[in-house]
């Protein structure tokens, strides 16, 4: 109380001083006027409730309510069901495709391989007549003394039914050759040569060419006629005479 006025007084509430709950109520909570007739209090518009501020003025945090906490859980639920069945189909899914039996095409060539060629060589049959039946002259196309001679020994010890041996037309043939008349001499023809040393081109069937080296008086006489030329002339031993 004052001393000076006799009058009680009260000091206002300061900025920072916490409002009571009667303060902040506001024009709310002021009463209300009597009605007609004083029956009762007339209800005139109400201005909506503010929310209260707690102790040290921070606001109130809103709770929320169950049923939305509620529908929020129901639909996490759902959601992950679905992303489990999801992964399920594509787990069943991968696993029959990774069971699913492999299919091996096999790929048939149908290139045809032409038969091989068999080349047949005809075979020449060569009967060489017995020596004995085979009639031989030797003549010497060369200068060396008793030429054939040498050679006729040779043979008629071979076995083959020699002639007496004589010159030839010419004394300076280089190759020798054996001339067969018939192609059944011509096996025995090729033997004497071998064994005479006369290579196989010397072997050569009677014609008026090849047979100028043989005088004509013996021609009709062998069936064989070997012209020593100097090719196998030095074979004969030196001094030979038979």
């Amino acid at each position: 109380m004052s001393d000076r006025d006799g009058v009680d007084e009260f000091p206002e509430p300061g900025a920072g001083d916490d409002p009571g709950p009667e303060n902040e109520a506001g024009p709310q909570n002021e009463p209300l006027a009597a009605g007609p007739g004083g029956t009762g209090p007339t209800e005139g518009p109400r201005r909506p409730a503010r929310p209260r501020r707690p102790a040290g003025g921070r606001p109130l945090v809103r709770t929320v309510q169950p049923w939305r906490a509620a529908a929020i859980v129901v639909v996490a639920v759902a959601v992950g069901i679905a992303v489990l069945a999801r992964g399920g189909a594509g787990g069943r899914l991968n696993a029959a495709l990774a069971t699913k039996p492999t299919t091996t095409h096999h790929v048939v060539s149908t290139t045809s391989v032409p038969p091989a060629t068999v080349t047949t060589v005809p075979t020449t049959t060569t009967t060489t007549l017995p020596p004995t039946s085979v009639k031989v002259l030797v003549l010497n196309g060369w200068t060396t003394a008793h030429g054939a001679l040498y050679f006729q020994k040779k043979l008629q010890a071979a076995g083959y039914d020699t002639l007496a041996p004589n010159d030839a037309t010419a004394s300076n043939i280089k190759s020798s050759e054996v001339l067969y008349s018939a192609p059944k001499y011509q096996p025995n023809a090729a033997a004497i040569a071998a064994s005479l040393s006369v290579p196989a081109t010397g072997v050569i069937a009677e014609t008026a060419t090849d047979e100028s080296a043989v005088p004509s008086a013996l021609l009709p006489q062998a069936v064989v006629i070997v012209v020593i030329g100097e090719d196998i002339s030095s074979q004969v031993p030196a001094g030979y005479s038979g």
